[in-house]
């Protein structure tokens, strides 16, 4: 395989060059820039020819309950459509990895670790972007600048593979240019640096299989991003590994005392368990990974003696990749002391059936220790966040 240019960091990631081929061959995440004659001569070849690349979780956490996969590879190579390797949605345009998210900053501060998926040497690593919450402006200055991964990591691997690893904390890279790691070595901390919208990893793999042209390859299905959806060959991970496929997820849930601030919640997702009288209104809210235009969320509060607090029903109406609700009510009269039950289920319509639906749900308990005083009115109820 070609050595790598010393040229910086691009978005996606990197701009990898070949020394005997000085075009940009592609970058990652914000940005698709494969060429089309590239995707049609590759179109034939998969990963499974090329030597076998086993990978570990690159983070150390676990998908579903401490973290989850919130975007996975786009696998439709058209402009304007995205795909996930299941023909899914959970996916953007141009998405060129997988995308590990976290519960919020709090566990981002905390220090959750980012670690090789595979053994090889470091070609390239940032160091010094800061961690943030970037605007749609913010954003799109540091895609202009070649910034969009923040802090990184890249990895050669050998015969052809590569990997790389993006928006790590400030601060937190651990290894340098030339450095030899192995399998499950510790490389940085998840952070929210460059054009991340949330504390995320961004891991993504490539394949050189002929000089100069390198294919995105989806580590869930083993097969090139432009061969498109529908054609897994077989995962990559590590045999005994769990990372399963969940379209959508309900990562976080709890009780507020009243319109719950959502952007607190990005920051401490935290709920508390008991409540006292002084409160104005009582709300629960929830956060959700992979929403799709047309699911249906229901939100519902119930009373310790089994009757409906609140209750309300919404319709998404596009696609998100991180999403919270809430509904709730007034206080007025006292509240009847005892367990108050939060439950979340989103309802998603499966194509062609009438009955058949994806389902996911959540509870919450919280407990009101004395009654309340006033009369109930009913108050502010769920809306969609812009």
């Amino acid at each position: 395989m070609p050595k790598l240019s010393k040229r910086p960091f691009h978005y996606g990631i990197v701009t990898i060059m070949s020394i005997k081929q000085t075009t940009s061959l592609f970058s990652l995440v914000f940005f698709a820039a494969l060429s089309l004659a590239g995707a049609v001569a590759m179109a034939q070849t998969t990963p499974a020819k090329a030597a076998p690349l086993r990978l570990m979780m690159p983070a150390a956490c676990t998908p579903g309950q401490n973290c989850w996969i919130v975007n996975h590879v786009d696998m439709n190579p058209a402009s304007g459509v995205a795909e996930d390797f299941t023909c899914g949605s959970k996916t953007y345009d141009g998405h060129e990895g997988t995308d590990f998210g976290l519960l919020d900053t709090a566990t981002m501060k905390t220090g959750v670790s980012v670690l090789a998926a595979a053994p090889g040497k470091v070609m390239r690593v940032r160091n010094n972007m800061p961690d943030g919450n970037p605007t749609s402006e913010q954003i799109e200055k540091l895609l202009a600048a070649n910034q969009g991964c923040g802090n990184g990591v890249l990895i050669d691997h050998g015969k052809g593979w590569q990997s790389i690893y993006c928006h790590l904390k400030a601060g937190s890279v651990l290894v340098k240019p030339d450095m030899q790691v192995t399998t499950g070595q510790k490389l940085a901390d998840i952070g929210q640096s460059g054009a991340a919208e949330f504390p995320h990893l961004h891991f993504g793999l490539f394949y050189e299989d002929k000089p100069g042209v390198i294919e995105t390859v989806d580590p869930f299905s083993g097969t090139y991003a432009a061969q498109g959806c529908g054609n897994a060959k077989g995962a990559m991970w590590d045999v005994g590994m769990n990372i399963d496929y969940d379209p959508m997820a309900i990562f976080t849930s709890g009780f507020a005392t009243g319109v719950p601030d959502f952007n607190k919640l990005r920051d401490n997702a935290t709920s508390p368990t008991t409540l006292t009288p002084a409160i104005d209104a009582l709300t629960y809210w929830v956060g959700l990974y992979g929403m799709h235009e047309g699911d249906q969320i229901t939100l519902s509060i119930t009373a310790p003696d089994g009757s409906v607090f609140a209750t309300q029903t919404l319709t998404q109406e596009k696609d998100r990749a991180r999403q919270f609700y809430y509904v709730g009510r007034k206080i007025g009269d006292p509240l009847l002391p005892g367990a108050y039950k939060g439950m979340a289920t989103i309802r998603r319509a499966i194509a062609g059936s009438d009955t058949e639906a994806l389902t996911r749900s959540a509870e919450k308990i919280l407990t009101i220790s004395n009654p309340l005083h006033n009369s109930q009115q009913t108050g502010s109820d769920g809306v969609l966040l812009p």
